[in-house]
């Protein structure tokens, strides 16, 4: 369904969505070091969750759209069960694929990432999973592959961009062969899924559970 819209406030939102993410990444890096102090990575991740209160502004305030328009609608119990079934999915069956194909491309810059981690206390982990996830997922899936289809009028091209980008955005933190190797994979899996559903939520609890017990699973 084509949707209207102004266009350039829903371009610049889409940029936003793609890369603002990694420049999380980065710049922190540059100013504060791969390890930032606590109260530092607080106020970095209450700015993180701007990014997707800003698209929620731009699609009700400037698009005038529902929320709907973007995948966040009232949960049903499917939302739930399909969540948890995609979290199975993403967290126990991918790596049998993933991990081979880091190893095939290389980890270096992994480590590095982990060593992130392995600084934070666990509660703060926690945090960082259930609210990285539901950003991604706002970002990349929901508001992404809709805006970028309506634009385009091709819902492929929408989302094969977005999980495109979304694996690219991680390689300041992962690395290469991780981004490559898992993040992209991890970014097509979620693209079909939301696709097929369109129920944003229900990306949301996969995403920010697989993200959980993956930071929880790394030693401090």
């Amino acid at each position: 369904m084509k949707l209207e819209f102004p266009k350039l406030a829903t371009k610049l939102a889409i940029l936003m969505a793609f890369f603002a993410p990694p420049l999380f990444a980065l710049l922190p890096n540059w100013f504060f070091g791969r390890n930032p102090a606590l109260g530092t990575q607080i106020v970095l991740q209450l700015l993180y969750l701007g990014l997707p209160a800003f698209v929620l502004w731009v699609t009700i305030h400037y698009e005038r759209l529902p929320l709907e328009s973007i995948g966040l609608r009232r949960p049903h119990w499917s939302t739930f069960v399909s969540g948890i079934l995609l979290w199975g999915v993403i967290t126990y069956l991918m790596p049998l694929l993933t991990q081979p194909l880091v190893n095939a491309l290389g980890d270096e810059g992994f480590d590095s990432g982990l060593d992130e981690i392995a600084h934070m206390p666990i509660w703060w982990r926690v945090i960082m999973g259930l609210t990285g996830g539901a950003v991604e997922e706002t970002l990349y899936r929901g508001y992404a592959i809709e805006r970028l289809a309506s634009l385009t009028g091709r819902l492929w091209m929408g989302a094969t961009i977005s999980a495109v980008i979304f694996g690219l955005a991680h390689i300041p933190t992962w690395g290469v062969g991780f981004a490559l190797g898992a993040a992209l994979p991890f970014g097509i899996v979620m693209t079909m899924f939301y696709v097929w559903k369109r129920d944003l939520l229900a990306n949301m609890i996969a995403h920010s559970g697989g993200l959980v017990v993956g930071m929880l699973s790394v030693a401090s």
